[in-house]
């Protein structure tokens, strides 16, 4: 009888023992399923508070980028103020270098000009009335200051160019698709600032 019970004995303890085992597997794919999840919940939580952190930092530098402009143009227009108190003639005083180029475009411009615009520009420079002309896009303070020498202060004086006058100054100034785009814009400025 024992040669009988022996292998049932060792047999049950195998089974005990696989069972055991695959319990305990399954006990420990729990836990560490468990675990996973904890891990997944941390990192997105992490993952949100620097989301979070970097969209205030890029909103604290659009706020002081923005302030940073206000700041510039402010002192900018204080210094046009102050420039038109000490020089009325909106100041003709130009680096030599600068006048050889300018020179043949002022000419070619003075002398293909309708009498009218001519006249309204010596108004405007008269008065010192100008706009910003550095808001159209591809419009820095470079070719600003040279349209302004051109007599070109104010937007309508850009929104009224002819295809003539296109033609003229994009011989001179070498940029006759911009100037299209430049003289629409100027036109939409003028409307939203004097709601014309």
């Amino acid at each position: 009888m024992m040669n009988v019970l022996t292998p049932i004995v060792v047999l049950g303890l195998l089974l005990a023992a696989s069972a055991g085992f695959v319990v305990g597997w399954w006990f420990r794919g729990r836990q560490m399923a468990g675990r996973e999840l904890t891990l997944k919940r941390q990192f997105d939580n992490r993952l949100s508070a620097i989301e979070q952190d970097a969209r205030q930092m890029l909103e604290r530098a659009r706020l002081e980028s923005e302030a940073a402009r206000r700041k510039i143009e402010a002192d900018r227009d204080r210094l046009y103020t102050r420039l038109s108190k000490l020089d009325p003639e909106g100041g003709r005083r130009v680096n030599p270098s600068r006048r050889a180029r300018l020179s043949r475009t002022r000419k070619v411009r003075t002398r293909n000009a309708r009498p009218a615009a001519v006249a309204e520009r010596a108004r405007a420079r008269a008065t010192g009335q100008s706009d910003d002309l550095t808001r159209i896009k591809g419009i820095g303070p470079a070719f600003e200051a040279r349209l302004n020498e051109m007599g070109y202060r104010t937007y309508l004086d850009l929104a009224r160019w002819t295809s003539e006058d296109l033609d003229i100054l994009g011989k001179g100034l070498g940029a006759r698709i911009r100037l299209q785009e430049w003289s629409e814009r100027a036109a939409e400025l003028h409307r939203r600032k004097y709601d014309a």
